[in-house]
């Protein structure tokens, strides 16, 4: 056979079959490159501060991820913005599966419903992967705010120094500001907000006597609250957690609005091809099924929730729709920016 003749027997067979594969995944819209993803490290954006809730829950399912994609996943903080910054970078990369981003209440609920205007759609620019976690959040304030550790001198310390008292957020707009808002509507009280770049921070100074309280998830305060430096007044959950018994829910305190603990999850530029998003998936269901990443979050005081991309969906659709009723029943006025 010469250079440029026809190819016959197994090698032809071989062609054909090839072609026939791919105009088969082309005809269902699958790209090639999708059935050999991944074929290097996958990036998962942590679009908050290092040391944050929303770092801790991405570290706790970054390894065993990678373990089951057969290439690691690397974690990159890129915090700003109450989030947009990282939000932002990972809307605009290859719809490839190699850049994914943390989604919270924060970047995919709270964001549209608080901003005039946000640079992304959660719905259009992105698609599900699945949940990570279900995670209360806790009331935590320096003991100097909150004499005995007590709501109650808590709220008789604010009523007697309305707007003097501060508490700290990881910025305007994120969770634990707008998980602030509600708090002070509910009881009627009035503190001033100090944003930060992250609850780190915010921890930090309220060690210092800087700032009073903040609203944290029970994840990443957990420490301080073990070690005393902090009260924890109040926690976000349907019954009392077992990391903190003693801790009562706000419903048990009479702010049962106050009671609905967030959650965490993974998202992809839209457009990601629906087998890289499957792929995904499975890697992250395999991270939250794992007895040591259970047992971590448990100590954590947060509850794995693994889902299907669709499931997911609907939960980050749930959740816009509870902050656009919040906000409006609140009269907030929406943040320039």
């Amino acid at each position: 056979m010469t250079h440029g003749s026809t190819i016959t027997g197994k090698h032809a067979r071989c062609a054909v079959a090839t072609v026939a594969a791919l105009a088969g995944m082309a005809a269902y819209g699958v790209p090639a490159a999708a059935a050999d993803f991944p074929d290097r490290q996958v990036t998962l954006v942590v679009p908050m501060a290092a040391g944050g809730p929303t770092d801790t829950v991405a570290r706790m399912v970054q390894i065993k991820m990678g373990e089951k994609l057969g290439h690691p996943v690397v974690i990159d903080n890129r915090a700003g913005a109450s989030g947009n910054i990282g939000i932002n970078a990972v809307r605009r990369s290859p719809a490839d599966g190699y850049m994914l981003s943390v989604a919270s209440a924060t970047t995919h609920a709270i964001a549209v419903n608080v901003y005039e205007k946000v640079a992304y759609d959660p719905i259009k620019d992105f698609v599900p992967v699945g949940g990570i976690v279900v995670a209360p959040g806790v009331l935590i304030t320096s003991p100097e705010a909150a004499p005995g550790c007590k709501m109650s001198a808590f709220l008789d310390k604010l009523r007697a120094t309305p707007g003097k008292m501060q508490f700290g957020s990881a910025g305007t707009g994120s969770l634990s500001h707008m998980s602030g808002a509600r708090f002070l509507a509910a009881t009627k009280t009035d503190m001033l907000h100090v944003p930060y770049k992250g609850l780190s921070a915010a921890m930090n100074d309220m060690y210092a006597g800087q700032i009073d309280a903040a609203f944290d998830n029970v994840s990443s305060a957990l420490s301080h609250i073990k070690s005393g430096k902090v009260c924890a007044l109040a926690v976000q959950s349907p019954e009392r957690l077992s990391v903190l018994p003693d801790v009562p829910t706000y419903k048990e305190l009479g702010y049962p609005e106050l009671n609905k603990p967030t959650w965490y999850g993974i998202v992809a530029p839209a457009n990601t091809p629906r087998p890289v998003v499957e792929k995904l998936n499975q890697a992250l269901n395999y991270a939250l099924a794992s007895q040591d990443v259970r047992t971590a979050f448990d100590r954590l005081g947060v509850t794995p929730s693994p889902t299907t991309p669709d499931e997911f969906a609907k939960q980050i659709k749930d959740e816009i729709a509870l902050w656009k009723d919040t906000t409006e029943r609140m009269n907030f006025q929406k943040i320039k920016q």
